[in-house]
């Protein structure tokens, strides 16, 4: 191992800080679980690589999502790596591309593998309250990242939550981009307002907008927000109803993205339906780069940044310390605007770190 990993592995453990520029790309990802009789063994090659070193060697954790293989979940995944490398752990991550049943069934293969803990995304207020009450109920630690139940721990049992405070993230985009459109002398009393959504009914897209509501409230704004159906996790398809809506709807004042692919998707649609950088105040989620690009070329005006890289990270350690001590810390991982004048680092590392 070079110096430089080790050098990386000391500040990380004793600051708790996200891994910056300077990380060591190559990361060993860690290797399956304890199989069980239907899964194959590991090869002769697998089983000649030393043991795992690191407070947590000999344990093993899952992330059951419902995201898909995008540059959001890329990023998330990075984390998991990271941290399950540094602290000599195995991890997995389940993609269920915004598929319930299929995140569900994941859910329960997690649980039939008896990790030492699962994260699991609690994107539906009334689907995981059972599933998580009986991994409890055998003794298997689940904690919530990304989306949590609406009513947080009193919704759902859960040890603890890893992630953005979704309400205040949809009105801090909401008060910037109104604040926007009011400066450039924009009367936005009955504005049409409008939110693309990949999953208009999951937990993050009702809670984000209902941020936005509020931000609408405060600005005397008395339109309706109109909901786009992104229409799932494919980035070609969010980029055509999005742009089919703008067609459709050219007096739109305020348009954003509920979520990562949305938002990535903004400035192609716009770009589509023939608007010019600014003529429509846009924002959304995330610093993917589709909306790293509109934000440099004035097409999106701010993004808020939930520093998904932690949701991975800290899941693995979160589990950890509850494995070693029975701590369940809630960590806010972000709700901070990401513009143009402060995109930086940000987009030297968007895709894998941001």
């Amino acid at each position: 191992m070079s110096s430089k990993l080790v050098s990386r592995r000391d500040v990380l453990r004793f600051t708790g800080a996200a891994v910056g520029a300077g990380v060591v790309a190559s990361i060993i990802e860690a290797c399956a679980p304890p199989a069980a009789p239907s899964v194959a063994q590991p090869t002769p090659e697998e089983a000649a690589k030393p043991a795992a070193q690191g407070p947590a060697a000999g344990m093993y954790f899952r992330l059951v999502t419902h995201g898909g293989d995008d540059p959001f979940w890329a990023v998330v995944k990075q984390g998991m790596m990271d941290a399950a490398e540094l602290y000599g752990c195995r991890a997995e991550i389940d993609l269920a591309g915004s598929d319930l049943a299929n995140q569900q069934k994941k859910f329960q293969e997690a649980v039939a593998s008896k990790p030492d803990g699962i994260a699991l995304v609690i994107n539906n207020d009334d689907a995981w309250d059972k599933p998580v009450e009986d991994a409890l109920a055998a003794g298997i630690p689940v904690i919530g990242i990304n989306n949590d139940d609406t009513k947080g721990a009193a919704g759902n049992k859960r040890l603890c939550y890893i992630g953005q405070n979704e309400r205040r993230a949809g009105y801090m985009l909401g008060t910037k981009l109104f604040s926007t459109a009011v400066e450039k002398g924009m009367d936005l009393t009955n504005a049409k307002i409008a939110m693309a959504a990949e999953v208009p009914t999951a937990a993050y897209a009702q809670v984000r907008s209902a941020g936005v509501r509020d931000a609408m409230a405060e600005f005397g704004i008395t339109s309706e927000l109109e909901i786009i159906d992104g229409g799932g996790i494919e980035m070609t398809t969010n980029e055509q109803r999005i742009t089919a809506y703008l067609l459709a709807n050219p007096d739109v004042a305020v348009i954003m993205g509920a979520g990562g692919i949305c938002t990535d998707r903004l400035t192609s649609a716009l770009k589509n339906a023939g608007k010019q950088p600014g003529e429509v105040i846009a924002g959304g989620f995330d610093a993917a780069p589709g909306t790293v690009e509109g934000l440099k070329t004035d097409y999106l005006v701010a993004s808020i940044d939930q520093q998904q890289y932690l949701q991975g990270y800290f899941a693995v350690i979160t589990l950890f310390l509850y494995n070693k001590f029975g701590l369940t810390p809630n960590i806010d991982t972000g709700g901070y605007l990401i513009t143009k004048d402060n995109l930086g680092l940000i987009e030297e590392l968007s895709g894998k770190y941001r």
